[in-house]
């Protein structure tokens, strides 16, 4: 089988089962007000929702939810697709888009967690976006583009994605997607760390040169400039108030 009908059949049956969580269950009794997230809460839902649901089913077996009050976790729900006796963990990450944010960037994980995946051999993260609105009592479940859910391998995610200092991947929740072979996404994997990096060392370079001359903090809109020689001042204002004392 061609991996990219391979990959196709994964996302469509994905999207039809949260699809049909969702019609089943419109509306949930999580309070949410206009830019709100409640991603947690709904994310919880799905995950019971769709270990529920893949007790009996055609392709998913063995679904497990993440386990409760466990903060750091590589997925939120782990299940095997089975076809033709091929069987292939994934992980999955739901993420919930209050479509009242012109823009959301929702922490997508550190981008190290494909690699441990790999390492045990496989590679399929997929992320399930929802989206939602508040509604009079808690919220609802809307559509996007004339769709209720998008689903979408990691493999896939927007090239706009980058990663953070903490190492995290993060990336616009409406940001389209593009189709890349397996072997592009290592390359592009592996470019967007170079790019991370690279940003992490060009601002460790500028915070040394401010050291150098003694700011330890830049001016900013919020704040003045913060030198090493305002400290020592202030430091002595505080010592003389102690040696009258």
């Amino acid at each position: 089988m061609e991996i990219e009908k391979y990959e196709a059949l994964i996302i469509s049956q994905l999207d039809q089962l949260i699809e049909n969580i969702i019609k089943e269950n419109p509306n949930l009794k999580i309070a949410v007000k206009k830019g709100e997230r409640v991603g947690d809460g709904i994310s919880k839902f799905l995950e019971n929702k769709f270990v529920e649901s893949t007790q009996n089913h055609k392709y998913f077996r063995e679904s497990i939810a993440s386990p409760e009050g466990k903060t750091k976790n590589p997925f939120d729900v782990q299940t095997v697709f089975e076809l033709n006796g091929h069987r292939e963990l994934i992980w999955i990450d739901f993420k919930a888009l209050n479509i009242d944010n012109e823009a959301t960037n929702p922490d997508s994980g550190t981008p190290d967690k494909v690699i441990t995946l790999m390492q045990s051999g496989f590679f399929y993260l997929a992320y399930i976006i929802i989206y939602y609105k508040g509604a009079e009592n808690g919220l609802e479940f809307v559509q996007k583009n004339d769709l209720f859910v998008k689903s979408y391998l990691l493999k896939n995610i927007s090239s706009s994605m980058r990663i953070t200092p903490a190492n995290q991947m993060q990336v616009d929740g409406f940001a389209e997607t593009e189709y890349r072979t397996r072997e592009d996404f290592l390359s592009f994997l592996l470019q967007k760390k170079i790019e991370s990096n690279q940003r992490k060392l060009k601002k460790a370079a500028q915070e040394l040169e401010n050291f150098k001359t003694g700011i330890l903090k830049k001016e900013t809109a919020k704040q003045k400039e913060i030198t090493i020689e305002l400290l020592k001042k202030l430091n002595k204002i505080q010592e003389d108030k102690i040696k009258k004392l």
